[in-house]
């Protein structure tokens, strides 16, 4: 049988060590305070990356140290959110964090801006003269690529501001989903209630070869959501909006062509992929369906619900099948991966202060089952 469990509950080996980035929040917060002190510094190369090549690696290095700690500060936040994302505190420190880093990234906008503003050629000569800059070759050449939809420094440092509040549709989506819903048990083929959540149902109800389980945990799903279609349907049409402005600003021709450009993707390209898979491929595997089910004598054919497909396994036995592949990978990667907890087993994508305790030896993989 299946028992929800809270976070505090399950055993902290199944879980991730965040202590190998902060040992506590104290730390973690301490380090979060010291982050504008280090961006002001980085402001002291406000209107001298024209001076020469060695001004302009002097910022990018000092730029690229404090994104490390950016990222390592940003992710401890993030990871705990996704711990419990109903703890007051977590909710309060991503808040935090959230404020801050608006903040660091109004603040450093100045880089990119100055960099697209200098005379054309120059960056290419700057690249020339001093080899040190070519690790940052890619990422400037992408930035002169995008040269013409970049916007005045003013306004892109409002825009960098206004990060957090952009975001904000996904969020309250993400809020929602992981923090308010709630769901009635499924019952499975034998009358038994089986808990149900986001993470539970699309991991293994929607894919269980117990008919009555998958569709009683369709219906619960459905109706839950169905409680929230307008509260969604009103973040998706923000957030659709606000790419359409966007778009708009920077110039593009539409949102598709601002969502490619940072893939260096062309829309010939993107239309060119759906149009071979939808016009090509598409009436081959029509076809290959239909003679299956001439072949197979079927009155109506419909996908394989044979259950499972590949036996259960521990968390031990999954991390020596990462492993597998791993020689491609340093030595030192592999043994933290499996020895250091970067691993959480019982992280829940839908109301993650709680875990699913699986003690039914019969329960089916949910990447190895079929669906109708």
């Amino acid at each position: 049988m299946e028992k929800i469990r809270t976070r505090a509950e399950v055993n902290q080996e199944t879980t991730w060590d965040l202590r190998d980035l902060f040992v506590t929040d104290v730390e973690w917060e301490q380090e979060l305070r010291s982050l504008p002190e280090a961006a002001a510094q980085i402001e002291t190369f406000k209107g001298r990356l024209g001076e020469g090549a060695e001004q302009l690696l002097a910022c990018l290095d000092a730029r690229e140290a404090l994104q490390e700690r950016i990222g390592k500060t940003a992710s401890y936040a993030r990871l705990k959110q996704s711990e419990d994302s109903t703890n007051p505190v977590n909710i309060e420190n991503s808040a935090k964090a959230g404020d801050i880093l608006s903040n660091l990234s109004s603040s450093l906008s100045f880089v990119n801006s100055e960099i697209v503003d200098l005379p054309d050629g120059t960056v290419e000569r700057y690249l020339k003269e001093l080899p040190g800059l070519e690790p940052y070759a890619r990422s400037l050449a992408r930035l002169i690529r995008e040269k013409a939809h970049r916007l005045t420094p003013e306004t892109e440092k409002v825009l960098a501001s206004l990060g957090e509040v952009l975001d904000s549709p996904y969020r309250i989506y993400l809020r929602g989903k992981l923090a308010d819903m709630t769901f009635d048990d499924a019952l499975d083929g034998e009358d038994n209630n089986r808990p149900l959540s986001w993470s539970f149902y699309e991991n293994n109800y929607e894919m269980s070869s117990d008919t009555k389980l998958r569709r009683s945990a369709y219906a619960a799903f459905s109706s839950t959501l169905n409680e929230y279609k307008n509260t969604f349907a009103e973040g998706y049409a923000t957030e659709v909006k606000k790419q359409v402005v966007l778009s708009r600003l920077r110039g593009y021709d539409d949102v598709t062509d601002m969502l490619l450009s940072p893939q260096q993707v062309s829309k010939e390209m993107y239309n060119n992929v759906l149009d071979i898979i939808q016009q090509e491929l598409a009436p081959h595997m029509r076809r290959l369906a239909a003679l299956k089910k001439r072949e197979l004598g079927l009155d109506k054919l419909m996908f394989s619900l044979r259950g499972r497909r590949c036996p259960p396994s521990s968390l031990q036995e999954d991390t020596v099948l990462v492993r597998v592949p791993a020689p491609v990978l340093a030595t030192d990667a592999v043994r933290e991966l499996s020895e250091l907890g970067w691993v959480d087993k019982r992280i829940s994508e839908i109301r993650p202060n709680r875990d699913i305790d699986i003690d039914d030896e019969n329960e089916e993989d949910p990447v190895c089952s079929g669906s109708d």
